[in-house]
């Protein structure tokens, strides 16, 4: 079974930051996964900017190459659009993952931030790391996972998914990314730069009218069907999630083209069922664009990720196949072309 220690989420202006801290012994590097092929995506028509195709990486190690494919094969299905590698990413990544290598996890407030002065020193913070590598960003975001010792894979891009904010953060609306990894006793940590170009970038990854982000999306198979609240800071409110874990959360993201014209979502249904038909107690966390008779506004989304609504069933999920229902509506939009769609949970 796979865990993460704690995880960190920071707002910044026109900018989300998640990560997770800790070390860990290593693992051996999984061997490499092929690159994803674009295939149509839930709910996606033809009027959108999503990146739907992007040149093939160029990594000389397999963890960076299989982070990089495994990352875009989530957004593909989810209908998030690619990423692009970029150099300049990669490096602000490697950078700050070395100098949590060299210096542990709490050299200053967050670990998201760096100390001038101690070894390895690139930057006080991301957006400084990401503009010193050369990167003009308007839009950012980096999450830092780290496996616990529990994992049995080297993981990180997953169990980063496994979450409520971090997985919000890796399916926003970023056209490039670059990653980085910790070596020796930290050789389980990852960062993950992505980033929108400050001309034209806010243009792109923009679902069509009717569409809408989705993971787990239709089809697909999840390793495991637990997520670790309290890991995650900070955490989901303990008043709708009152136990340390829960399953796995159902991330839906409605910035598509009726959206970014300036509508507004408002949600009649979001809710899970098992194969049997059975359906399962859910709490509904919404962005501050999103609203709804069951939807609670949850200040961690708030004005970052305004758009994005999260369904987070109240126990863990057993190994099988869900079904989630979505029923909402866009002011000025069109119906949503996804209603319903079903994923799996892996057998242990």
């Amino acid at each position: 079974m796979q865990s993460l220690k704690v995880l960190f989420a920071l707002a910044a202006t026109s900018a989300l930051v998640a990560c997770g801290g800790g070390g860990d012994s290593p693992s051996p590097a999984p061997a490499p996964t092929p690159a994803p092929t674009p295939a149509p995506s839930p709910g996606v028509g033809s009027n959108g900017t999503l990146q739907t195709s992007v040149p093939a990486a160029v990594y000389a190690d397999n963890r960076h190459l299989n982070g990089f494919n495994q990352l875009n094969a989530v957004r593909l299905g989810a209908g998030a659009g690619l990423l692009a590698q970029s150099t300049q990413l990669d490096t602000s990544a490697q950078d700050h993952a070395d100098y949590l290598t060299t210096n542990g996890f709490n050299t200053a407030s967050s670990a998201h931030d760096e100390t001038q002065g101690l070894p390895g020193f690139s930057g006080t913070t991301p957006f400084v790391r990401m503009t010193n590598a050369g990167y003009n960003w308007g839009y950012a975001t980096e999450v830092i996972g780290d496996i616990g010792s529990s994992s049995s894979t080297s993981d990180c891009v997953g169990d980063l998914l496994d979450t409520v904010y971090h997985a919000v953060s890796m399916l926003s609306r970023a056209t490039d990314v670059g990653f980085g990894y910790g070596t020796g006793s930290a050789a389980n940590m990852c960062t993950i730069d992505m980033a929108s170009p400050l001309n034209g970038g806010d243009a792109k990854q923009i679902p069509p009218s009717g569409a809408i982000v989705a993971y787990p999306f239709n089809g697909a198979t999840v390793a495991h069907g637990t997520f670790h609240v309290s890991n995650e800071s900070p955490r989901v409110d303990r008043a709708l999630l009152p136990n340390d874990t829960a399953g796995t959360p159902i991330i839906v993201g409605l910035r598509n083209q009726d959206v970014v014209a300036g509508g507004k979502v408002t949600i009649t249904q979001l809710s899970l069922v098992t194969s049997s038909g059975a359906a399962l107690p859910a709490v509904i966390l919404g962005g501050a664009n999103v609203s709804g008779a069951n939807v609670n506004a949850d200040p961690s989304l708030g004005i970052d990720f305004p758009d994005f609504a999260a369904l987070v069933p109240i126990n863990p999920l057993a190994a099988g196949s869900y079904t989630v229902t979505l029923h909402a509506s866009i002011s000025g939009g069109r119906a949503l072309a996804l209603s319903s769609w079903t994923f799996n949970v892996a057998a242990p």
